[in-house]
């Protein structure tokens, strides 16, 4: 796979990336204790000392935030190709792209921005796993090498969901990585599973930790508790229904974690719902960076770039009882309609103090998870016990359901309400329970995309990585 923007040489442009680096890492020192840069990315030299691998750590949270979060972010743009979000104007080439379901292989959405980070992610587990690394704190060593095995988990489990079979790039090395050809998903996920279990292994149970291996009380960096939520979403994901249920039961059994009882809560950094928040490093925003995105304040149309919900999520609300109608949707009055936004994160503007880090994984999913889990080996009653705590904290009456149909139905509609505009999981729930075609049958036509096609489903490979390497192929259709 040769994508000359990703894997840097050894030579001539591992300089450039420690440049670039060190400028996105300016402002944020203090909380991610980040030392002066070595010489080069890829040196030994790196790894011979705290300072130095804590900065590389660093710099993979830096390319993972740009990848999932803000305006070229996960959660904006597969909303948008779904059923969640309204795009009024064309405001956005990009954005238009998505929402018609219209994708060009001439653009690379998050294949660069993913691989990129990933490219990071493999220099500091080669670095951290090499002997120059053993004159390193051997907690500190641990702690981040568990940090990078999530992290790269983390960044295959969307880059195989959004574009199918992928490059399954390990090292970072030039030479191999530079004519790799597409892997398939099976094979993919069993590096992701791999990479979780040894980061379970390596990562605190039931605690935080700073990049000094310290007690953290902020949740910013993973922990085992982390890569057993994304292991239990990678298995349910997969239809292995007994390992997706025992991974959440790690999670919900941890005291430190608890439903907010208090809806406006769960977002905020101090939330005891959160899992994994992803610390954000634009200082000009820092906070969520979706926040300003999502949060309408202007009417909605070409001069603007923020998005309203579309009408098939705000008609799956019963806005009379439900807490997360009240808590988490917006309103905005314009001059000929009433637009309705996604205000789980209130603070939306430039500047001032963080209160709200994107929250990547939290303890409602969990129980979602292991109620669908229970459902599909039968244990309805075990399925309905956890999707009902999720709708009683919403301030709704127990599920009617009560045939193993009607339980998942009714649970893919909770997640629908539950996890709005996070990060994809409504077109990947839609895709993983094959009701991908059905609803956006429905829906792109109204978005003015035309007709629906199945190839749609997954993302084109872009065509300048193709040509670079031949053996890289495109996805059907495009």
């Amino acid at each position: 796979m040769k994508i000359q923007h990703i894997f840097l040489s050894h030579r001539s442009k591992g300089w450039l990336a420690c440049v670039l680096l060190a400028c996105l890492f300016a402002g944020c020192k203090k909380s991610l204790d980040i030392n002066p840069l070595p010489t080069t990315l890829n040196s030994k030299d790196v790894f011979t000392n705290n300072g130095g691998a804590q900065s590389v750590i660093a710099g993979m949270y830096v390319r993972e935030g740009n990848n999932i979060n803000g305006g070229s972010g996960i959660s904006i743009n597969m909303g948008l190709a779904a059923d969640e979000l309204l795009l009024p104007g064309s405001s956005s080439t990009t954005y238009a792209q998505f929402y018609t379901n219209s994708l060009s292989p001439a653009q690379n959405y998050f294949w660069v921005s993913s691989y990129s980070a990933v490219y990071v992610c493999n220099t500091a587990i080669q670095g951290l796993t090499s002997s120059a690394a053993s004159s390193m704190t051997p907690a500190i060593r641990q702690q981040l090498l568990g940090e990078a095995k999530f992290s790269r988990a983390f960044l295959y489990f969307y880059l195989v969901n959004l574009y199918g079979d992928v490059a399954l790039a390990i090292t970072d090395d030039e030479n191999t990585n530079s004519s790799l050809p597409r892997t398939a998903q099976a094979q993919v996920y069993q590096q992701i599973i791999q990479d979780l279990k040894d980061a379970q292994g390596l990562l605190p149970d039931g605690a935080y930790a700073t990049a000094n291996a310290a007690v953290a009380t902020d949740r910013v960096r993973p922990n085992k508790q982390a890569a057993s939520a994304l292991l239990a979403r990678v298995y349910l994901y997969q239809g292995d229904w007994a390992d997706a249920e025992t991974q959440a039961n790690d999670v919900l059994g941890k005291s430190i974690y608890y439903l907010e009882p208090v809806l406006s809560n769960v977002f905020l950094k101090t939330s005891h719902e959160t899992i994994w928040q992803l610390q954000q490093f634009n200082t000009y925003y820092p906070n969520n960076a979706d926040a300003p995105i999502l949060v309408v304040t202007t009417p909605p149309g070409n001069a603007s770039s923020q998005l309203p919900l579309n009408n098939p999520l705000v008609n799956a609300f019963d806005s009379v009882n439900d807490k997360r109608w009240t808590n988490w949707i917006g309103e905005y009055h314009a001059a000929a309609a009433t637009y309705y936004y996604a205000y789980k994160y209130k603070n939306n503007t430039a500047g001032g103090t963080s209160t709200e880090y994107p929250v990547v994984l939290r303890l409602a999913e969990q129980y979602l998870i292991r109620a669908e889990a229970r459902a599909q080996q039968n244990n309805l009653t075990g399925a309905i016990s956890d999707l009902n705590t999720v709708r009683t904290r919403a301030g709704l009456a127990g599920t009617t359901a009560t045939i193993k149909s009607d339980i998942l139905t009714a649970i893919l509609h909770e997640r629908q309400l539950e996890l709005f505009t996070e990060f994809g999981h409504r077109w990947f729930d839609l895709k993983r329970t094959s009701n991908l075609d059905g609803v956006m049958g429905v829906v792109t036509p109204l978005k003015g995309g035309g007709a629906w096609n199945s190839y749609d489903a997954l993302l084109p490979v872009p065509s300048t990585d193709i040509a670079l390497d031949p053996n890289l192929t495109q996805n059907s259709g495009y």
